[in-house]
């Protein structure tokens, strides 16, 4: 099978012929139909992820995947020719984490998908039958494929660590491929929101797809936020951003007793906070790692009933995804690229 794969970091992914994986008992043979390009895909090629030390080349990326059923056992559930996409954390079900029902924060990954573990640049992928969720008829796979990250990611930093309330004022600070999805979650939650970012044309995409105002990072951010809630602050600041005064400027623009919700990160980056932030104005900090699955299903009903859009800057063929991941670098990318994997 077709695959296109790390062979050294920072170097471009190479066009690789792969075995087609062994279907194992209670797993399900998917034909991966596309595939998104997330930053962390570019983190994971130039090998500037915490597992890039140890992790084993050539190495296949991709983990928001929309996939079509090619082989599954009755006892799955699944039958040939369904679409689905895939949870990309196979949780290990036995570590405190996973007893405590908080399977997106598990200490032993049975394997993390174009990750740690091959992922969806190539034709076909065996996943296990309760990693994959079925996908509602009228989603196209080029709409599919961001939901497992991009969509997912914001919905459980919006909804569950935000706890985002109809009426609240919310900030989204990044307005990219996760931003956008967070700014859309938002307003379908009934908040008023505010778009930040350092490029115009995300500040442009974000009025359309919902956004009360949006302005420029810095201090015309501050200033739209003290005028729209007249000098009180947002309720919620989510942070895509994750750069050392990230969190400080999210701060600046939430009220006191806010909540700043963090998905941006980078390895081995420190924030920098004022603690009168969090004492005296009684702000809360709280992280959002990926997704859980009930919360991935919940996301998915969102799509499908067209409350919320998966922003596509441009579909390619799986061996452009260089092209996509150097367009990524650049910046040039509102939204996501997807490859398309299989016709």
């Amino acid at each position: 099978m077709r695959a296109m794969a790390i062979r050294e970091y920072a170097a471009p992914l190479e066009l690789m012929d792969l075995p087609i994986p062994e279907v194992k008992p209670g797993s399900v043979l998917i034909r991966i139909l596309t595939c998104g390009v997330c930053y962390s895909d570019l983190k994971t090629a130039h090998g500037k992820m915490p597992f890039s030390p140890t992790l084993k080349l050539p190495h296949v990326p991709g983990h928001e995947i929309c996939g079509e059923v090619v082989e599954a056992n009755p006892q799955t559930g699944f039958r040939a020719g369904e679409r689905v996409i895939v949870y990309n954390y196979w949780s290990c079900g036995r570590c405190a984490m996973c007893r405590m029902g908080m399977e997106n924060l598990c200490e032993s990954l049975n394997a993390w998908v174009g990750f740690t573990d091959p992922g969806g640049f190539e034709e076909y992928l065996a996943v296990p039958a309760d990693r994959l969720l079925r996908l509602p008829a009228g989603i196209t796979p080029e709409q599919a494929a961001p939901i497992s990250c991009a969509l997912g990611t914001s919905y459980r930093a919006v909804v569950t660590r935000g706890q985002v309330r109809p009426g609240q004022t919310v900030v989204v600070q990044g307005v990219g491929g996760l931003g956008l999805s967070a700014l859309q979650v938002a307003h379908a939650s009934g908040a008023r929101v505010l778009g930040v970012d350092i490029d115009p044309r995300h500040l442009e995409v974000s009025m359309k797809l919902g956004a009360a105002e949006s302005a420029l990072a810095g201090d015309a951010a501050r200033v739209m936020v003290r005028d729209f809630t007249s000098g009180i602050g947002a309720d919620v600041v989510i942070d895509t951003v994750g750069h050392e005064d990230s969190l400080h400027e999210a701060a600046t623009m939430a009220r006191r007793g806010g909540r700043v919700i963090g998905i941006g990160y980078v390895v081995g980056g420190f924030a920098r906070v004022q603690t009168d932030d969090y004492v005296l104005r009684e702000i809360e900090f709280s992280g959002s790692r990926y997704v859980q699955r009930y919360e991935l299903e919940r996301a998915i009903s969102l799509l499908a009933s067209g409350r919320v859009q998966n922003v596509i800057d441009d579909v390619l063929p799986l061996e452009r995804a260089n092209e996509a991941l150097e367009r990524l670098s650049a910046g040039k990318v509102v939204g996501r690229t997807v490859l398309r994997v299989c016709a």
